[in-house]
């Protein structure tokens, strides 16, 4: 797997569930990229962590 900015493949995945979303956190140990990844795509951080508010 290879950074999508500086094409290294110095690329950190981690697959989680946020709320009821499964999601995907990928950062490049080379170029610090960071990116969130839904079901349709990309999405902002603002977005994950609306996912993760608890509901009451």
């Amino acid at each position: 797997m290879q950074c999508e900015r500086c094409r290294k493949a110095n690329l950190i995945e981690i697959k989680m569930t946020v709320g009821e979303s499964e999601l995907t956190f990928r950062r490049c140990g080379k170029c610090e990229l960071q990116a969130w990844r839904g079901e349709d795509g990309e999405m902002p951080l603002s977005r994950v962590l609306e996912l993760a508010q608890v509901r009451r």
